[in-house]
């Protein structure tokens, strides 16, 4: 039997076929398993603020303007791109002309010009904002789809787009976006936006390349699958490194990284959560520091998490929630211990030494997620703790990251040449 009970029982049940269905999995995925208070905006919440809805209206409004101010197509090699970082500011050095999405508001850069599009895409997200899982299921969703693939269709033959980059969090209509580029053999690109919790096949595998921060995160990917040829070093448009300073260590100022629920599934697995781990990781934490005689710390959640859940189980005293920035958070801590996470190369890259706590057993997190580089114990630049005498031992030793990790990591100089490259020899197979 099948991983996917319920996409396995709808392909053989409903009039959807499995590519729908694939490309729907994430919005099945928020109507099942992002509920609960421990999220800061879980799907079964769907009610929102007038504040919110104001807002949204205008953005709209200011989407529309700079659709109209742009509505001239550029002769120029063009790129439609969503990623991160200041990436679409480098790729117009390369002589692109560079447009985001008009489903993403960009405060800089132009905004494709196809308000046949927007308003298509408004239209579809309105949808899926207000329906059930029974909707998704029906004729006239399934021709909201197909309207939508003729109009981003028509709009990246319209606009001459020379290649798509998505970022790692595809949304549906990312998903969309990239078949569609398929069957127009346009070279799409994903932007690693991190260090990825999932080295799947299925996730970070739909787009002809791969654009990562280092050699060894590409090492990372081919151990996994991947076609080596496929993934691309770019590595990060915003750290210059410096992997001579001393990281800093003491438990003057600890700075704890809770360990949240996904509210999705990841594409190979299906793994029901128990978001009681998220609260025992904590509970851990405390007691393996108080032990060492730490009377507090601080504590930072992730963006998608509600401190208030964790406030109802959690020691106040001792955990001291941290508000800051991520940069002020870190300069401000003598030490930081968490679970997988980017926030590790961003604080060996501002000097700060990370203690991964990863409690699990075989090789899997507390979730029964399977743990990878380089949080699964097979990188020895990395102490890792996979149980609370590791953390003590770790701790006591004064274990330190060995910070030529970063240089493993991030490459530099930030270069997107190559992408150049890719798009003018780029020869589409299936």
């Amino acid at each position: 039997m099948k991983d996917f009970y319920i996409l396995d029982f709808l392909e053989k049940n409903s009039n959807l076929d499995s590519k729908k269905l694939e490309i729907l999995k994430q919005e099945f995925d928020f109507r099942i398993y992002s509920y609960g208070n421990q999220f800061n905006n879980p799907y079964e919440n769907k009610k929102q603020k007038l504040s919110t809805v104001i807002l949204q209206y205008l953005k709209s409004l200011y989407i529309v303007f700079k659709i109209f101010r742009n509505n001239k197509v550029d002769n120029k090699k063009t790129i439609l791109s969503s990623a991160y970082f200041n990436v679409n500011d480098e790729l117009s050095k390369l002589g692109f002309k560079i447009y985001s999405p008009s489903w993403y508001l960009k405060k800089n850069g132009n905004v494709l010009p196809s308000f046949s599009l927007f308003r298509s895409a408004k239209k579809i997200l309105a949808t899926l904002s207000r329906s059930n899982f029974q909707d998704l299921l029906t004729p006239h969703f399934v021709s909201q789809i197909d309207e939508f693939e003729s109009k981003v269709l028509r709009a990246l033959k319209t606009n001459n787009i020379q290649a798509v980059i998505v970022s790692n969090d595809m949304t549906f209509i990312d998903r969309i976006l990239v078949d569609i580029c398929k069957k127009l053999k346009i070279p799409s690109f994903l932007f690693l936006h991190g260090l990825p919790p999932n080295f799947n096949l299925i996730d970070n595998n739909r787009t002809d390349y791969l654009i990562v921060w280092g050699e060894k995160l590409k090492e990372n990917f081919i151990k996994a699958g991947f076609n080596k040829d496929k993934i691309i070093v770019s590595g990060h448009p915003y750290y210059k490194l410096k992997v001579d300073l001393p990281l800093q260590f003491s438990l003057n100022n600890i700075l704890i990284l809770t360990k949240p629920e996904h509210e999705l599934q990841f594409s190979d697995k299906t793994r029901l959560n128990d978001r009681s781990q998220s609260i025992l990781y904590l509970f851990s934490i405390e007691k393996v520091l108080r032990s060492l005689g730490v009377d507090s710390v601080r504590i930072r959640t992730h963006p998608g998490e509600n401190p208030e859940w964790y406030y109802q189980y959690i020691n106040e005293d001792f955990f001291i929630l941290d508000k800051l920035n991520l940069k002020k958070s870190i300069d401000d801590s003598t030490l930081i211990i968490g679970p997988t996470s980017t926030v590790f190369l961003e604080s060996i890259y501002y000097g700060k030494n990370y203690l991964v706590y990863e409690p699990g057993v075989y090789g899997f997190d507390l979730f029964n997620h399977k743990l990878f580089p380089p949080f699964d114990g097979s990188e020895n630049k990395i102490p890792i703790a996979k149980n609370e005498d590791e953390l003590i031992q770790l701790i006591k030793d004064k274990a330190v990251v060995d910070r030529s990790i970063l240089s493993d990591y991030i490459k530099t100089p930030f270069d997107l040449e190559i992408i150049k490259k890719k798009i003018q020899n780029f020869a589409y197979h299936d």
